[in-house]
């Protein structure tokens, strides 16, 4: 990749106190609610290099202060924003055009400043010392410069004419654009062209013979006198003027401005004729090609392009296509956008996430995603399947598969959390490697709040594997240390269904909930049954006419909820679940759970017989196998809205056996 932009700082810059994105990708697909900011982050950006951009828009104003800065600009706010360049290595012109700029060599890195604050002011009395005044300040006591390096003094306008900028905004008129020839980039294509003057000479003689001819009809000539007696009566014979018809200048020099883009050879339909989408893609495309033939002509050493929502107006397949190639080739490009379409066909480390806080706009970058090629690339098509919601997410939870993605959010509407009103989403992971998507949204990576839910699988498997869950549990701990203490501890629980097997198993499941995985004691349906047994059977009704299939089930329910499990009849009652389809059941199972009041369901199981007592974690253990999910709902109820579903803990370490539950305990 060529010269592009690294490393980004703003402080107290509209939304922003204090951001900084260490690792800015080169190929930028900038996301975050509205509100949130990306737009500022790329004015911030032109403040710096945009060269069109008039010194007046340098000069800020007091709503150009962070909006949390106690005082603003009459305290003496100052606004800084550093953009850092790399990638330009074995660029000797970018090297010679950067060299007062660059502040690093391993790789070259240059660094450009803006800086808005307070001039200063020297006092008569005082003699010739510069003192700065002490009365409140406005915007006029304040200017502005753009440096390069460490020094104010390197000027960086001749950097901001060879590193060119160009920013596209939002439902911009790209049709009006192209038909004025001063902001068409169909003028630099046109006009860089090495036309034969012979050849524009006989054409502006074949143009001057066919207006004539044109203007031999009686009407038109009739036309032109009609306006030649009203415009001389309206302007005088001072004034005068001859209003002549024809089709274009037939000055030789003046022809290449008459050149319309047409979309088909007969030359019949122009830009007019197509849609506003259409326009837009075509602009763009000339733009490119304008760059790259300036680019090419040595005109200036790299090429910077920003886009803001470039969704408007594009049909989805055309959304995809784009910017799936625009994203992996050409220039440097930075993208704001709302659409999990471009979002689904972006490069998994092309991504910034902006999120807003109370101390002003945070971003993360996945340009440094601590992940393998081969696991890039499937995270590449997962987001491309699950259309990027992740993505745009406040909070995410990480489930195993489609049961989970039918029941969880069932669940939490059940306990009283709207998933998308807080923008939670829950995502299938389509198996049991979490590690990837753990971090895709971990600290190095989009560092979005998430919560994993995996089964436990506890019961030993045709190969006598057990524990599954605890163990991939433990691998996605976020403290690396921790990994194998809590491997080991898991390799010497007792056997699976003993007596003393849930005192032992509870210190790992809760050292693992306290970095967000939870863990089930065997599979979603069997943990299930504690408190949703009666919709269990419910919705197996519904979906099977085979009595000797429901019976399986009530019967796989009431061992669930039994001391102890038989493993055989569990196994009876899974079966016939999948024999209908596990996604089916799920579906059909959350419409039933969705309907329950889960918090008054807990306290009838638990026998808390006052309405009002507040749940804990307590009673929750008490409970069993279903614990975990409601846990996990209320981490994530937690991080997402600021409230809980539970009481506070009153005994995070309680270590008691679960009372009325499977031996397998939770």
């Amino acid at each position: 990749m060529g010269l592009h932009i690294s490393r980004i700082e703003i402080r107290n810059f509209r939304n922003f106190q204090h951001l900084v994105i260490d690792d800015f990708p080169a190929h930028a697909v900038i996301v975050g609610e509205n509100g949130v900011g990306k737009s500022n982050l790329l004015e911030a950006i032109r403040l710096v290099l945009d060269p069109s951009l008039p010194d007046a828009r340098r000069l800020l104003r007091e709503e150009d202060i962070w909006e949390g800065h106690p005082g603003g600009l009459s305290v003496r706010a100052e606004v800084t924003i550093v953009v850092e360049l790399q990638g330009y290595d074995t660029d000797d012109d970018a090297k010679g055009i950067l060299s007062a700029a660059t502040v690093d060599f391993a790789p070259y890195t240059a660094r450009l400043t803006y800086r808005f604050a307070p001039r200063t002011e020297i006092e008569a009395a005082a003699g010739p010392a510069v003192q700065v005044t002490g009365r409140p300040l406005t915007a006029q006591d304040y200017d502005f410069v753009v440096f390069a390096g460490v020094s104010e003094t390197n000027d960086v306008r001749r950097i901001r004419r060879e590193v060119a900028l160009r920013v596209l905004p939002a439902l911009r008129d790209a049709e009006a654009d192209l038909h004025n020839w001063r902001r068409s980039p169909l003028r630099d294509l046109l006009e860089r062209l090495p036309l034969d003057p012979a050849n524009l000479a006989a054409t502006a003689s074949a143009i001057a013979t066919a207006v004539d001819h044109l203007t031999k009809d009686a009407n038109v000539a009739k036309l032109e006198q009609h306006l030649t007696e009203r415009l001389q009566a309206m302007l005088g014979p001072r004034l005068a003027v001859e209003p002549t018809l024809g089709f274009t200048s037939s000055q030789p020099d003046e022809l290449i401005r008459a050149v319309r883009l047409f979309l088909d050879t007969a030359r019949r339909r122009g830009i007019s004729d197509t849609s506003l989408g259409s326009a837009n893609v075509i602009y763009l495309g000339l733009l490119l090609e304008a760059l790259s033939q300036q680019r090419q002509d040595d005109q200036f050493v790299a090429t910077l392009i920003a886009v803001e929502e470039p969704e408007a107006h594009l049909h989805v397949s055309l959304q995809r296509h784009l910017f799936g190639y625009l994203l992996r080739s050409g220039p440097a490009l930075i993208l704001t956008t709302h659409s999990p379409h471009i979002a689904a066909v972006a490069p998994i480390r092309s991504f910034i996430v902006l999120r807003a806080t109370e101390t002003g706009t945070v971003g993360a970058s996945t340009a440094a995603l601590p992940v393998t090629s081969e696991e890039a690339a499937d995270l590449e098509r997962y987001i491309d399947i699950s259309r990027a919601e992740i993505l745009f997410a406040s909070a995410v939870i990480l489930v195993e598969g489609l049961a989970e993605l039918y029941v969880l959010p069932a669940l939490a509407a059940a306990a009283g959390f709207d998933l998308d009103a807080y923008g939670t989403v829950v995502a299938s992971v389509h198996g049991t490697d979490f590690k990837p998507y753990r971090a895709l949204l971990g600290p190095r990576g989009l560092n979005t709040p998430h919560v994993i839910i995996t089964d436990g699988d506890a019961a030993p498997d045709k190969r006598g594997r057990r524990e599954a869950g605890l163990i991939r549990g433990a691998g996605l701990h976020s403290d690396l240390t921790q990994i194998t203490p809590l491997v080991n501890q898991v390799v010497q629980l007792p056997a699976y269904g003993t007596a003393d097997y849930p005192t032992h198993r509870h210190p790992v499941a809760h050292a693992l909930q306290s970095v967000g995985v939870y863990v089930g004691a065997q599979t979603l349906e069997t943990d299930l049954c504690t408190l949703f047994g009666e919709e269990i059977v419910q919705a197996f009704t519904e979906l099977s006419s085979n009595p000797n299939a429901i019976d399986d089930v009530r019967r796989g329910v009431a061992n669930e909820q039994s001391p102890t499990v038989d493993l055989e009849v569990r196994t009876d009652m899974l079966d016939r679940i999948s024999d209908v389809g596990k996604g089916r059941f799920a579906q059909r199972l959350a419409a039933h759970i969705r309907a329950v009041d889960l918090p008054a369901r807990i306290r009838t199981a638990a026998q808390i017989t006052t309405p009002d007592t507040p749940l804990d974690t307590q009673t929750l253990h008490r409970l069993g196998t279903a614990a975990y999910l409601f846990l996990a709902l209320n981490d994530i109820s937690h991080t997402a809205r600021g409230t809980t579903l539970l009481a506070p803990r009153q005994d995070a370490t309680d270590t008691s056996a679960p009372r009325g539950t499977d031996a397998a305990g939770q």
